[in-house]
């Protein structure tokens, strides 16, 4: 099997190159529309149903560090067959290599693990533009769609240049596809991992725990993940109920073995 270095080399050097073969399926709703059907499908494609989304994000991390924290997820996922999805962007240094950050995860897990499904959502919070040879972008500042998917997923609240959502705006989507494959899909399990991460990760953090899902914080990441550790210890998360903190899962970034242990007690990976 390939092993995970090699594929982390793999994923830096070929930014635009998609992994599955076929393509990557690429859709865009409005965000007051009904969920689409063929999107939530292929998240029934895999060989375990169960759900967990990758959140939060790498501000402050070094190359170095992010790289790190990709084998981290490699190492606390391996034999991972369930779905996968995260925000679906791509981010690209000034070399033109990929920028690891936490929307690498996904894709990267589907590689390295069969029957794992990787899924992308993604508000539209500016312009779509077509640059260089022929190339889709997101924004202004290159940002592409993330390659590496099974399926994207571009939530906008309307046609106009003008209609643009703020980052936050594809949480009631994801939410309620996960709902959807919880409720109405046969998955047996769902929740989210957070990495680091601002606002917007709090916002997922709170809406998992509120659904009584549990939500994986990798304690050391810094920045939200760490301050609502800090805040479940005290015993009072701002917007989620008392009763609501146990389902906040602690696990310690300097050993991907606390992830992997709590995935496995949780119903989410299988026992070696």
């Amino acid at each position: 099997m390939t092993t995970a270095p090699t594929a982390i080399s793999d994923l830096i050097r070929q930014p635009y190159r998609v992994r599955k073969e076929g393509g990557t399926e690429f859709l865009v709703m409005k965000s007051d529309e009904a969920l689409p059907v063929s999107f939530a499908l292929m998240g029934t494609t895999v060989g375990d149903k169960v759900v967990l989304r990758i959140a939060g994000g790498c501000k402050n991390m070094s190359h170095e560090d992010r790289l790190g924290m990709l084998d981290y997820y490699a190492t606390a996922l391996g034999g991972y067959r369930g779905l996968l999805f995260s925000g679906g962007t791509r981010n690209l240094t000034e070399s033109g290599e990929v920028d690891p950050m936490v929307t690498e995860i996904p894709g990267l897990i589907a590689m390295l693990n069969e029957e794992c499904v990787a899924l992308g959502t993604m508000p539209r919070t500016d312009t779509l533009r077509l640059a260089g040879e022929l190339k889709l972008t997101l924004d202004s500042y290159g940002t592409i769609p993330n390659p590496n998917m099974d399926g994207l997923l571009v939530v906008q609240k309307g046609a106009s240049a003008l209609d643009r959502l703020d980052w936050n705006g594809d949480l009631d989507a994801y939410f309620g596809l996960m709902e959807n494959w919880l409720q109405s899909g046969g998955f047996t399990a769902g929740g989210l991992v957070s990495w680091n991460g601002g606002g917007v990760t709090r916002e997922e953090i709170i809406g998992c725990l509120s659904r009584g899902w549990p939500a994986f914080l990798v304690e050391g990441s810094a920045r939200v993940t760490d301050e609502v550790i800090d805040e479940v210890r005290k015993g009072a998360v701002d917007g989620v109920a008392e009763k609501n903190l146990k389902y906040a899962v602690i696990v310690s970034k300097s050993d991907p073995g606390t992830l992997r242990s709590a995935l496995i007690e949780h119903g989410f990976l299988k026992a070696s």
